[in-house]
Parts: structure tokens; C-alpha cells; sequence
């Protein structure tokens, strides 16, 4: 027992350590460790795609050049829209100004004094101000030197020695001890290399399908952040449709500043308080929908992380990254668990950055309903 006490404290020791030196060297090589990670996410994310033209006979680097420039070209149209959203916005600054001096000029004198320097203008230049620092943040990281002209290289290259980089890593982790090449060394490499080549796919799908499914939760929450504005008559109502399904990707913080906005919109614009408190039970009903039902269903099952290591996770990766690694913790924190369940002596850390419960193929929401469909046919033709 004094052993086995002695040596899991020693493995604690050991993690411990690597864990205060591998974030004291995310810290400080912050800027050439963020570019290469958003660069592996997006090769993975296009890897399909240039797979496929590979197949339809481009070589290596056409494809990977060619993916790369599809995707510009569909990031550039969606900012285009997005800045033309913005645009028309910025014409009725003056407007709202006027209406918030009108509901200033109409409150009652006691409330006047009572309320003091706290002002409906201040609430909201408060807001749009805190709203104004994360995007600054994101638009500062992405408009330095680093991100437009290294990432692009980054990307292109990934995709054209993917196989290089999958062989360095099945070589390195799959390295026995020994020397001598004896037959049962050669059946543990095997095994440690079969191994290997499982956990790397896996890897691939979680980033792929993570970033996947948070373009879908995205859409579904523009459409229906749109259906709910739209019904309610407020104006610009795609933009914040937009700017809440955006924000959606930081966990917890981002769903509420993405609904302050609209809120405070109708508050200032509408005459009545019924518009702003519909919006806000409409995005309520929309985010428990997409916290409980859609997120679960579309990216729950690949990052499968417990509810408080996923806000440990937003304050370490605030801490290290800034708002960037708000974004791109989530996911490397998955890949992490994935890699600590395949390593022996790990796995009971594996075990707690999880919910607990046991791995198993259950179905999705969309094969359950098919499923449904199919008995309820059969029920019929008997």
C-alpha cells in the first residue's frame, strides 16, 4: 500500500510539473504556438477537401492551394455581408442617440435623481464598449503580421506533408526502450504503433467534427435568433442574429453578451417594454434549446467535457491566450483527454476532464427520430 501511495504520488508529481512547464511555454511562446494551432485546425478542417480533389486527379499542392483559396473566398463573402450589416447599422447611431436623450428627458425627476450618473447612454456605451474589446482582441490577433502571411503557409504546408507529419508521430510515440531488436519487443512496437495509428484519426475527427459542428450550431442559431427578431419587428435584426450565433462559440460568457445587445436595442428604440423582455425570453428559450438539445447532439458527443472543467478551461485559456484561447482551449483540451485515455498510467486523468459516464455508441437525436418514424410504420402496415 506505502508503494502504491508512493508511486501515485509520484505520477502526480510528474504531471504536475509538466503541466506548470507546458504553460509557462504556451505563455511565452504564445506567438508562434496560437498561429501553428489555428493552422492545424483549419488543415484538418480542409483535409476532406483536398482528399477529394486529389482523387479527382489535382496533385498535392494544387489541391491544398486550391482548398485554401475556397475558403477565403467563402470567408471573405461571409464578411462582406457581415460588413455591410455593420455598415447600415453605423447610419442610425444618431437616431439612437436621440431616442435614449427622449427616454431620459421622459423619466420623472425622482427617478432622474435617484438613478444619479447612472444613465441608460452610459448602460449601453458600457456595453457596446466590452462588446467592442473582444472583437478588437479577435481582429487584432487576426490582422497581424503572424496570422495573414504565416497561417496561410502554415495551412498549405500542413496539407502537403500531412503524411509526413502523421509518420514522425507514429515513429516517435511508437519507439521502444530497447536496443536489441528481440521478437517481443517488435510485438510491443506493433501493438504501441497499432495503437498510435488509432489515436491520430481520432484526434483528426474530434478537431474536424468540433469545427464542423460549431459552424452548424452557428447557422441554426442565426435562423433562429432571425425567426425570433424578425417576428418581433427589430431592426437589424440579422446582424445581431449573426453577432449572438458568432459569440456562441465562447461557452457561458458569449451567449450573454450576444444577447445584451439586442436586448438593450429594443429597450432604446421600442416604446414598449414588451419588445425587450420578448427578446430576452426568446433568447433564453433559444439557448436552453441550443445548451440542452442542439450542442449536445451536434459537438457534445466529440468534446464530451464535464461542466467545470469546461469554465476552468475559458479562465486558463483567458489566462494564457486571451480571448483567442477562450476559443481554441475547448477543443485541445478534448484532443488531451483522447490522448490521456490511450496512455497507461493517465487514464484516471482522462477519466476526470469527462462526464463520468461510460463510452458508448448511443444514437443521435436525428437516428433516434428515424428510428421512431420506422416503428410507427410498421405499427401501421400490421
Amino acid at each position: 500500500m506505502r508503494d502504491l501511495n508512493f508511486n501515485s504520488m509520484l505520477r502526480l508529481t510528474v504531471f504536475l510539473v509538466f503541466a506548470i512547464g507546458f504553460f509557462f511555454v504556451l505563455i511565452v511562446g504564445q506567438n508562434i504556438i496560437v498561429p501553428l494551432v489555428v493552422a492545424f485546425f483549419i488543415a484538418f478542417l480542409l483535409m476532406p477537401l483536398c482528399k477529394w480533389l486529389e482523387s479527382k486527379g489535382l496533385n498535392r499542392v494544387l489541391s491544398a492551394l486550391s482548398s485554401f483559396l475556397f475558403t477565403v473566398l467563402i470567408l471573405g463573402g461571409v464578411g462582406f455581408l457581415f460588413g455591410s450589416q455593420i455598415k447600415r447599422f453605423g447610419k442610425d447611431v444618431d437616431r439612437i442617440s436621440e431616442r435614449i436623450s427622449e427616454l431620459n428627458s421622459a423619466l420623472p425627476e425622482s427617478i432622474r435623481e435617484a438613478i444619479g450618473e447612472l444613465k441608460v447612454e452610459d448602460l449601453y456605451a458600457y456595453v457596446e464598449e466590452n462588446i467592442a474589446e473582444i472583437f478588437t482582441s479577435l481582429a487584432g490577433f487576426a490582422s497581424s503580421f503572424t496570422f495573414v502571411i504565416v497561417v496561410p503557409i502554415y495551412i498549405v504546408l500542413i496539407l502537403i506533408y500531412r503524411d509526413l507529419f502523421r509518420e514522425f508521430l507514429v515513429r516517435v510515440f511508437s519507439k521502444s526502450g530497447g536496443a536489441s531488436p528481440a521478437k517481443s519487443q517488435g510485438a510491443t512496437r506493433g501493438g504501441e504503433k497499432r495503437n498510435i495509428e488509432q489515436i491520430i484519426p481520432r484526434i483528426k475527427r474530434i478537431v474536424q467534427q468540433y469545427i464542423i459542428g460549431m459552424f452548424y450550431v452557428i447557422c441554426i442559431l442565426f435562423v433562429l435568433n432571425s425567426i425570433a427578431l424578425l417576428s418581433l419587428g427589430i431592426e437589424h435584426a440579422l446582424l445581431f442574429a449573426a453577432f449572438a450565433a458568432v459569440l456562441n462559440i465562447i461557452p457561458f460568457v458569449g451567449p450573454l453578451l450576444g444577447s445584451t445587445l439586442p436586448i438593450l436595442f429594443a429597450l432604446v428604440t421600442k416604446d414598449s417594454l414588451f419588445y425587450p423582455l420578448a427578446v430576452l425570453i426568446a433568447f433564453v428559450v433559444i439557448q436552453t434549446a441550443e445548451s440542452n438539445l442542439i450542442t449536445p447532439n451536434i459537438v457534445g458527443r466529440n468534446v464530451s467535457l464535464n461542466p467545470l472543467v469546461t469554465l476552468i478551461t475559458l479562465f486558463v485559456g483567458a489566462a494564457v491566450w486571451g480571448v483567442i484561447g477562450m476559443v481554441l482551449f475547448i477543443p485541445l483540451v478534448a484532443v488531451l483527454k483522447e490522448v490521456l485515455a490511450n496512455i497507461e498510467g493517465l487514464e484516471p486523468y482522462a477519466y476526470v476532464l469527462g462526464t463520468g459516464e461510460k463510452k458508448k455508441r448511443s444514437k443521435s437525436i436525428w437516428s433516434r427520430i428515424e428510428d421512431r418514424l420506422v416503428a410507427i410504420k410498421d405499427r401501421f402496415r400490421r
